[in-house]
């Protein structure tokens, strides 16, 4: 049961934010870096759980079904999300040159520029992966009722929620002079 719920897309859902946010309003100040760290491995493991079963397909599953047109498309989303990581935690290009890049091209923009283009990668491969193995899909699985649906729906916002009002009165319980020592 426990496995179930660490897996599920609602509880990865809310934990990256969660995780972020946390780490953004109480932890910065005093471990910047393992702060950065966090971070990254807490959108990491979303990522990493979800991509689970393609990374299965394409690299241990052989055969005729694991392969088909939306491989590339697969391929190109995992290159675009390393990517994406990898400026985001080099801070490169201002690193290399220094003030040049300070509105224009810089690696939090760049970072969002791969995630697009990696999210366009993904639903092009999540389509035509659906069209090509439609039959087989139909076959060997159960479509998800709508109870189902509406609960995981229903999760998410609760979830959502939650982290909204806690961190929202996380920042009210600051002293104010405190509060405006983190925007400098």
């Amino acid at each position: 049961m426990l496995s179930q719920v660490a897996g599920s897309p609602c509880f990865g859902g809310w934990l990256s934010p969660a995780t972020a946010r946390f780490l953004r309003v109480f932890l910065e100040i005093q471990r910047p870096r393992l702060c950065k760290l966090l971070r990254i491995l807490a959108f990491a493991y979303p990522y990493t759980w979800d991509s689970l079963p393609i990374f299965y397909r394409l690299f241990l599953f052989p055969g005729e079904n694991a392969r088909n047109e939306a491989t590339l498309y697969h391929q190109k989303h995992m290159v675009m999300t390393l990517l994406a990581s990898f400026l985001y935690s080099a801070h490169l290009p201002e690193r290399l040159a220094p003030g040049r890049f300070d509105y224009i091209g810089h690696s939090h923009q760049l970072f969002h520029v791969c995630v697009i283009l990696a999210t366009h990668m993904q639903m092009e491969a999540i389509l035509l992966d659906k069209t090509l193995r439609k039959e087989w899909l139909l076959a060997t699985s159960r479509p998800f009722s709508f109870p189902q649906i509406a609960g995981a729906i229903f999760l998410c916002i609760i979830f959502s929620l939650c982290n909204i009002i806690y961190f929202s009165a996380a920042l009210y319980r600051i002293p104010e002079p405190e509060l405006h020592k983190k925007e400098t």
